[in-house]
């Protein structure tokens, strides 16, 4: 199998006869106008979505695009770790009304990895839904959009997996922070009355 460049007009050759061809197609634009490589790149995908562009500048509408696709991205992740931080909180806050139960609980023999489970879950329900909920929404509000200005959708699917990462980061980081609490509070002093 070898690859050779070969090239002709559409009409001089029968492209049937070739195993993956493909036509390069070469634009001279006038390169003050910023939005020249936008208007090729249109157009490259009205004749063809899948067509690969490639201009010898960069479009500065790119990097403006990128910046704020960052700054979303970025403010997700602070988001999150608001969520978890605020869930941390709420947890300790509720082990330490519980704290007579969860010293009764250990008293009657309750193995300590059940409790353990139970906040892992605790957080676990809330976080998963939180995502799957914001998925739903944005993939859905994104076609949207882009089927408003007749654009083909396409999902960064890295960004999807980044958050769902950084989603399970912060379910394993409230458990972790709440665990050495629930520890205390099952001790079986917290049984105890003034």
């Amino acid at each position: 199998n070898h690859s050779y460049d070969l090239l002709a007009t559409p009409s001089a050759i029968d492209l049937a006869r070739f195993d993956h061809p493909f036509m390069d197609l070469e634009v001279n634009y006038d390169h003050a106008d910023p939005d020249t490589v936008e208007h090729i790149r249109n157009s490259a995908a009205r004749v063809d979505p899948t067509m690969y562009e490639h201009s010898e500048v960069d479009n500065p509408h790119d990097a403006q695009i990128s910046g704020v696709r960052d700054g979303l991205f970025f403010g997700s992740v602070v988001v999150l770790l608001l969520i978890g931080a605020g869930l941390v909180i709420s947890t300790v806050e509720q082990l330490h009304e519980r704290r007579r139960l969860l010293s009764a609980l250990d008293a009657i023999g309750t193995r300590r990895a059940t409790l353990g489970w139970s906040v892992l879950w605790q957080t676990a329900i809330p976080v998963a839904l939180g995502l799957g909920l914001a998925l739903g929404c944005g993939l859905a509000l994104g076609s949207l959009l882009l089927a408003m200005i007749d654009s083909a959708v396409m999902v960064d699917w890295a960004v999807v997996a980044g958050m769902t990462g950084i989603g399970g980061v912060v379910i394993l980081f409230v458990t972790a922070l709440s665990l050495p609490p629930l520890w205390r509070m099952m001790r079986p002093e917290g049984l105890r009355t003034e």
